[in-house]
C-alpha cells in the first residue's frame, strides 16, 4: 500500500459518510490522515502499538476480551500513556483460550461491552499510527466493531511489525517457500532482540512486547533504506 492509496480511501469513505450524523470520536476519525507527510520521518512518527486477546481464533464467532496498548513517540515508549482495558465478549470463554491469556469469565463478568471499550481506545489513539503484531488479526475486531457502530472501518494508518521484519530482516523469498516466516514472530523476535516477555499472552504484554521490537525495527527499516513515511507505509501498511 502507498500513501496517496490510503488517503484516496479515507477521501472515499468521507464522501460516503457525508451528511450522516456521527459521534464526535467518528467525525475526528474521518480526518486522521489530513496533513500526513509521506517524506517525513519514519523514526519521528507517533504510534500507537495495540495487542487484542480474544475468545478464540475464528473470525466469525470469537469476540475480544481485553485490548492493550502502549503510544510510541518518536522512538520512545510513553509508560504513562497505557490503555488497558477488559471487554466483556457477551459469550462464554474457551477453556483452551482460558489456557492462553488466563481470562476467565469471572473477569470480565462486570467488564464493559466491546463497543464501549473501543469507544475509549478511538479516542486514546488519536490521529496516531496503528502498530501491532500480525495486524490484520486485530483489525478485524476492531473493524467489525467500528463498522457497526459507526459505519465505517478504522481511518488510521496501520502497519505490521511483521511486514516491517520481513522487510529489514529477511531475505527476498521471490518463490514464496517463506523460509524466514518463523523469524518474524513474536518470539524469535523478542529473544533476537534479548528482550524479555514476561507477561506474553495478555494484551497489554504482547502490546509492550510489540513496541519495544518497533523501536529496534525502525531503525533497522532506515538503515535498509525505509526511511521516511511513505517508505513505512509501503513496506509494512496494511488496509
Amino acid at each position: 500500500m502507498k500513501l496517496w492509496q490510503a488517503k484516496l480511501l479515507n477521501q472515499a469513505t468521507r464522501a460516503r459518510m457525508a451528511g450522516r450524523r456521527l459521534p464526535e470520536e467518528a467525525r475526528a476519525n474521518l480526518a486522521v490522515l489530513d496533513g500526513l507527510n509521506g517524506r517525513a520521518s519514519a523514526l519521528a512518527q507517533r504510534f500507537v502499538v495495540v495487542d487484542l486477546e480474544t475468545t478464540g481464533l475464528d473470525h466469525t464467532k470469537d469476540r475480544v476480551v481485553s485490548v492493550g496498548a502502549f503510544r510510541v513517540v518518536e522512538g520512545r515508549i510513553r509508560l504513562g500513556e497505557v490503555f488497558s482495558e477488559l471487554a466483556n465478549p457477551g459469550r462464554g470463554i474457551p477453556v483452551e483460550s482460558i489456557k492462553v491469556h488466563g481470562i476467565t469469565p469471572d473477569n470480565i463478568r462486570d467488564a464493559r461491552p466491546a463497543w464501549e471499550v473501543f469507544r475509549n481506545f478511538l479516542n486514546y489513539l488519536g490521529r496516531d499510527i496503528v502498530v501491532a503484531h500480525y495486524a490484520r488479526f486485530d483489525m478485524f475486531f476492531l473493524n467489525r466493531v467500528m463498522r457497526a457502530q459507526y459505519g465505517m472501518r478504522l481511518q488510521n494508518l496501520v502497519m505490521d511489525t511483521v511486514l516491517m521484519c520481513r522487510a529489514a530482516l529477511i531475505e527476498p523469498d521471490p518463490y514464496g517457500q517463506k523460509k524466514g516466516a518463523k523469524r518474524c514472530s513474536l518470539d524469535a523476535l523478542a529473544a533476537r532482540y534479548g528482550l524479555e516477555v514476561p507477561e506474553r499472552h495478555t494484551a497489554l504484554g504482547d502490546a509492550m512486547a510489540t513496541a519495544l521490537i518497533l523501536q529496534r525495527l525502525l531503525p533497522e527499516l532506515s538503515e535498509a533504506g525505509w526511511k521516511t513515511l511513505g517508505d513505512l507505509v509501503q513496506v509494512a501498511g496494511v488496509q
